[in-house]
């Protein structure tokens, strides 16, 4: 059940973000986490996620010019002009890859803490210390944001949960909830806390409300948490009881091994 309760506990990137920002918007502080890679002393961890990334460089990139021509003349003259076409049509693609441009690291995991931000990239980690960042600057939806360091190259981190890093970055380095100057877009609005009754509007109750169920727990997850702590013996019986398909769906809630372990007792139970 322990696996249903954080499935069911997790936030989508958006609700994260807002969240986050609700928070620090009441004057609350970053609230720290448990360091998840080596820290050095006095220094604090405050997450640990997966974004996509673009970095701005250039490169140094090596091309073949050579060729060679045998034949007649007439042949070699058009294969020498053919060589010359393909050397600088060659040389023009190698300059356009070399020149500076914005470059996909792919999706990469990122750690930030009270000094710095590492980026762990194919070629290895790369640290970026915020007494070196210039700018924080957030894309007008708000769905990427872009950081400049003095001495390194610029970055870009998109994806579903960049904003959350945007607002972090921005609570790190500015004490703020999204990077002073630019607007917060509207799915990072803090959610406001719902006002009090007023006293004319104000009614009293002529009747208990009726008992509902909550909306987000369906008969499928009622059920997975009440088969998720028995022995897969009994799991298997009280499944046996319901519809395959709902079964299924059972199983495919409570995770590889369990639902390894109680397929294995349903099998049983149907050879015997």
């Amino acid at each position: 059940m322990g696996w249903l309760k954080r499935r069911r506990s997790q936030e989508s990137p958006d609700e994260a973000v807002r969240s986050l920002v609700t928070h620090l918007s009441a004057g609350h502080p970053l609230v720290p986490m448990t360091p998840t890679m080596v820290t050095r002393q006095g220094e604090t961890q405050y997450a640990d996620l997966a974004v996509g990334a673009h970095a701005y460089y250039g490169t140094n990139v090596e091309y073949s010019s050579g060729y060679a021509v045998q034949g007649g003349p007439l042949f070699m003259a058009f294969g020498v002009l053919t060589g010359e076409l393909h050397h600088a049509r060659t040389r023009r693609q190698a300059e356009r890859m070399a020149e500076m441009q914005w470059r996909w690291e792919g999706e990469i995991r990122v750690v930030l803490t009270d000094h710095r931000l590492v980026g762990f990239f194919g070629s290895g980690a790369e640290v970026y210390w915020w007494e070196h960042l210039l700018a924080l600057t957030p894309a007008p939806d708000g769905r990427a944001v872009h950081l400049t360091f003095n001495g390194g190259a610029p970055l870009l981190f998109s994806g579903s949960w960049a904003p959350w890093l945007c607002a972090i970055t921005a609570a790190l380095v500015h004490r703020s909830p999204w990077p002073p100057g630019h607007p917060l877009p509207a799915f990072a609005a803090p959610v406001p806390d719902p006002a009090p009754p007023s006293a004319a509007s104000a009614r009293p109750a002529l009747s208990p409300a009726p008992h509902r169920e909550p909306a987000q727990v369906s008969p499928v997850e009622r059920l997975a948490e009440e088969v998720d702590p028995l022995p897969p013996e009994q799991a298997a019986e009280v499944l046996a009881g319901h519809p395959v398909t709902t079964a299924e769906q059972v199983l495919d809630l409570l995770g590889t091994r369990r639902a390894r372990e109680i397929r294995a007792a349903l099998q049983r139970r149907r050879e015997g």
